[in-house]
């Protein structure tokens, strides 16, 4: 459900908004001032913060900052009396939605909230998980990770400009559905989304392809062709694998940037570009540049907005949901029948190196679904080559015990500092909650810190008077 916390200290008028929404069929919960929505925050995961700028102890300006800090997936949007519209337009900039003078207009306030649903909507629906998909299709949000919190606020900040997008990832990390949900969120909306896998177009045709040609412009030109540059007028233009384009086509791209401009093959006039381009590539382009096999001043101008998805291997916090996400689109697929994943299974998918990233891990899924004749997702469903390798680490790992100089005081600070590590990540990192909720005192936990070279921010900690 969509949850929205209002903050502001002058009673009255919070129980009002918050009645107002309540009635609306939203899940709403007060604050009387920042201090207290940032230690609510701390529990809560809310959909929308909704604030008022200017209260005692951590004002509208400071939650922004905190709630921005800490990356938390939440939208702010802003109350403000008329004198204070300067300190709200420059919160904007900082990342806030939008805004809300005061008095209250309650149809304003619905309108507000209902756009900051649809943009919360977009961010918890991008999808990192491939096969491609038609223009306008949308898919569940995957990705509760740091790394993939940092995308998603990369994303909504693109949705509201018009610059050049590269999206750098392995392959399999699900770089054209970012690219689609830059476009279906943006202005360009409305306008058309094509997408051209430029590894996949032989270079003979691939100038014809964008541009298109003129008929009788080469042999077999035997009519007009209109490029992809000219289908995607008033849209975008996802250019996949941009670094298995050859010199002459990067040359070509170039001008289309620099000019906003093109020449059909065979053609002397010349056609205006109204285009977006987001390009992608899984190739080190730095490194390709010294080789001298892809232009610096393209690269520059790609790379004005660069996204990094990272491979599943380094957000293994997330196969968990991704999981569960492809269980419900497989039952839906294949028909209700798998209610859950077991938990030796589980751990054979969150061990597993994953060299196919999110499309592997989607494979191995249903792959299970077709194997699998109970309601739940078992070990033995699951790939022989995923199980192979689970089998191979259990048993490293037992000779490894077996081998090993069994140690108690090494066993035991091993524990313990995994116990800590896991401590501050459910809590965020902050000291004072995790001490209390683990039942541990807090000069201890400092010390235990300190010992094992922990790092509470590494986790969300805040420095400040915040930890709790």
């Amino acid at each position: 459900m969509y949850s929205i916390l209002v903050v502001d200290d002058e009673e009255a008028l919070r129980k009002q908004v918050a009645s107002l929404l309540s009635s609306r069929g939203y899940e709403v919960d007060e604050a009387s001032d920042g201090l207290e929505a940032a230690q609510k925050l701390a529990h809560t995961p809310f959909s929308l913060v909704l604030c008022d700028i200017r209260m005692p102890r951590m004002t509208g300006l400071e939650l922004l900052k905190h709630i921005r800090d800490h990356e938390i997936s939440t939208t702010v949007a802003l109350l403000t009396a008329h004198a204070n519209v300067k300190d709200a337009v420059e919160a904007m900039r900082e990342g806030a939605f939008d805004y809300l003078e005061k008095p209250i207009n309650e149809q304003t306030l619905i309108e507000l909230v209902s756009k900051a649903k649809q943009a919360y909507d977009m961010i918890h629906k991008i999808s990192l998980s491939a096969p491609m998909l038609t223009p306008g299709e949308g898919r569940e949000c995957v990705g509760q990770s740091r790394e993939m919190k940092r995308v998603f606020q990369v994303v909504e900040k693109l949705t509201r400009v018009n610059t050049s997008v590269l999206i750098r990832g392995e392959n399999g990390t699900g770089k054209e559905l970012v690219a689609r949900a830059i476009h279906f969120n943006s202005p360009r909306k409305d306008g058309p989304f094509v997408a051209v896998n430029c590894a996949a177009i032989p270079e003979t045709l691939i100038e014809s392809e964008l541009f298109g040609h003129e008929k009788g412009a080469f042999t077999g030109a035997d009519q007009r062709h209109i490029g992809k540059f000219q289908f995607a007028a008033k849209g975008t233009l996802f250019l996949d694998e941009i670094g298995d384009t050859s010199p002459a086509t990067q040359v070509k791209l170039l001008r289309v940037l620099q000019d906003h401009s093109f020449t059909p093959v065979g053609s002397s006039r010349e056609i205006k570009s109204d285009v977006r381009i987001i390009a992608a590539t899984n190739r080190d382009l730095e490194k390709m540049i010294q080789d001298g096999k892809f232009r610096e001043d393209l690269y520059y101008r790609l790379n004005v907005m660069p996204i990094f998805l990272p491979p599943l291997r380094e957000r293994r916090d997330d196969i968990i949901g991704l999981v569960n996400h492809f269980i419900e689109k497989f039952n839906v697929e294949h028909g209700e029948r798998i209610q859950m994943i077991a938990p030796d299974a589980l751990s054979a998918l969150e061990t597993f190196h994953w060299p196919g990233n999110i499309r592997e891990l989607e494979n191995a899924i249903e792959h299970g679904f077709v194997v699998e004749s109970s309601s739940i997702l078992t070990f033995a469903s699951l790939p022989e080559y995923i199980k192979k390798a689970a089998k191979k680490q259990n048993a490293a790992r037992k000779a490894s015990l077996q081998n090993d100089n069994l140690d108690w005081e090494k066993g035991k600070e091993t524990f313990e500092r995994e116990f800590i590590v896991q401590a501050l990540r459910k809590n965020s990192g902050r000291i004072n909650l995790t001490a209390e909720i683990a039942n541990i005192p807090k000069n201890t936990l400092l010390r235990k810190i300190k010992k094992y070279n922990i790092n509470p921010r590494e986790y969300g900690g805040w420095e400040g008077n915040l930890e709790s």
